[in-house]
């Protein structure tokens, strides 16, 4: 009787009619599922085995912020870290630099996965094929494991072209009016939004844009007590030179295929831009045309949003009118586009065989091109699984020392962020620790308690942190306890080889 009950509860959880059968599940569609899936178990393994991370400078910095913004909730509403990429990711960044690094493979597979979705929409041949160019991209896969944000928003971009070309455009409005508390990056692509919705006459679209603003001001106010302290807190309006004046050329990324998407994605994104200077013409040739017509979502979202994002943030690097490295990074966003550029490329080439009765040559080709792009992030610098990078091994080391010398547990003052992660301190905890940028760059021992320690590194220190190495020596209050240097010399910006000061205030 007892077990008739049982089952009968079994029953109504779980209707009959929600069984899985495979055999309804479309062809194309079970093998992106199963790719999605290995891809998933893939990055767990790469998970496991890495020590290290793909960056430990920004990406170590907004892991920290949403790490301990449970314990310090106006972490949440911090500028620099990004409201929204902190309120998100805060619940995995309690495990660790792993449970970040977990929360960016979710958001990575997910775009992957859109990404496919609007291949399939468009009826591209092999739209599974976007999952793997996507995910596998070199500087897509890096990013990965970090603590970095342009793995999510790489999903909001892809997540709001999909939800366009799917007729929610109101709710694509809303998606993207929270951009700018994920990535400063938004600005590229808002002429590309704005100008779509009135070429669409969704005019009510636009005005929904100011949503995100709105109610992540709403949220501050509680604590500010004004209505303007995004502006107020605003950490890009200071017009702090930390780096000088750096710039880069126009080829810094458009000519750094290797690193960005690897040879075989960039062939097919070359191939595919002829797609879309000849579509119409190629149209007449596919065996697969869109039920819909989507022509002007690809051209203006996809199209559009791949060259807003490149022709951005290559200017900006080129001219050198913002702050920035131009690191290859910033490129993230593209990829999901990117992919789906990419796979009409692989349809040019398998119409030039149908012509040509090769067409059996197609299923080969795009195996070629899947396991050329899976192989792509194992011919760059870093290596996979991750280890500890040469500067953060040389931090690991300081910070071990000092753990077990007779200053442990004194506070201690230092900008690299990695340290806070080798040393497992809050960052807001002042009884603990301090930070460069509330010291006298000529006099920093002015700020130091009496038997406090800095730990200077080449990297940080001259640059965000202001503080030479010679005022350091030269300051009669300060005692060199001891230098960490790495097994093989590198420099670091500004030409210095790196290494780590350890001083104490006397």
């Amino acid at each position: 009787m007892l077990s008739l009950k049982i089952k009968n509860i079994f029953l109504f959880l779980i209707p009959t009619n929600m069984k899985l059968d495979i055999k309804q599940i479309p062809r194309q569609r079970l093998i992106a599922l199963c790719i999605l899936f290995g891809l998933f178990i893939y990055a767990l393994i790469i998970l496991v085995l890495s020590d290290g991370s793909y960056d430990t400078g920004d990406g170590v910095t907004h892991y920290l912020i949403s790490r301990y913004s449970w314990k310090h909730p106006l972490f949440l509403l911090d500028e620099w870290g990004k409201p929204l990429f902190t309120m998100i990711s805060s619940p995995f960044s309690q495990f660790g630099m792993k449970g970040i690094e977990f929360f960016n493979i979710l958001c990575s597979l997910t775009a992957s996965y859109l990404a496919y979705r609007i291949a399939e929409k468009l009826n591209i041949p092999f739209p599974y094929l976007a999952i793997v160019l996507t995910f596998s991209a070199p500087v897509f896969f890096g990013v990965i494991y970090s603590g970095l944000t342009e793995p999510l928003f790489a999903l909001m971009v892809i997540w709001s072209v999909w939800l366009v070309m799917n007729e929610k455009y109101y709710l694509s409005a809303i998606v993207f009016s929270f951009f700018p508390f994920v990535r400063a990056d938004y600005i590229y692509l808002f002429p590309v939004f704005t100008f779509y919705y009135v070429l669409k006459k969704k005019y009510l679209a636009n005005f929904l844009l100011p949503v995100g603003t709105i109610i992540i001001t709403l949220l501050g106010y509680f604590h500010y007590r004004n209505l303007h302290w995004l502006i107020d807190q605003n950490p890009y309006s200071i017009g702090t030179q930390a780096y000088g004046t750096l710039k880069g050329d126009m080829f810094s990324y458009i000519g750094n295929g290797l690193e960005i998407t690897g040879k075989a994605f960039e062939i097919l994104i070359a191939i595919g831009l002829l797609w879309y200077a000849g579509g119409e013409y190629f149209k007449k040739y596919s065996r697969a045309l869109s039920e819909a017509d989507y022509h002007l979502e690809e051209i203006m979202l996809i199209f559009g949003g791949f060259l807003g994002i490149l022709l951005g943030q290559t200017l900006v690097w080129a001219t050198g009118i913002c702050q920035t490295l131009g690191p290859t990074r910033y490129m993230v966003p593209l990829i999901p586009l990117a992919s789906i550029i990419a796979l009409r490329g692989l349809q040019l080439v398998t119409i030039l065989l149908d012509k040509i009765k090769m067409h059996w040559l197609n299923g080969i080709i795009a195996i070629g091109f899947g396991v050329a792009v899976l192989y792509a992030p194992y011919t760059l610098w870093y290596k996979i699984p991750y280890r500890l990078g040469a500067e953060d091994a040389v931090i690991k080391k300081a910070a071990d020392w000092l753990k077990q010398s007779p200053d442990a547990g004194k506070k201690v003052f230092y900008i690299a962020p990695y340290i806070t992660v080798a040393l497992d301190i809050d960052p807001n905890d002042t009884s603990k620790n301090g930070m460069f940028f509330n010291m006298d760059p000529q006099r920093p021992d002015l700020n130091m308690p009496q038997g406090s320690v800095m730990m200077w590194d080449s990297h940080y220190g001259p640059n965000e942190g202001r503080i030479k190495l010679d005022t350091l020596l030269k300051n009669p209050n300060l005692v060199l306890l001891k230098k960490f240097d790495p097994d093989e010399k590198f420099t670091v910006i500004g030409g210095l080889d790196y290494g780590i000061w350890v001083f104490q205030r006397k």
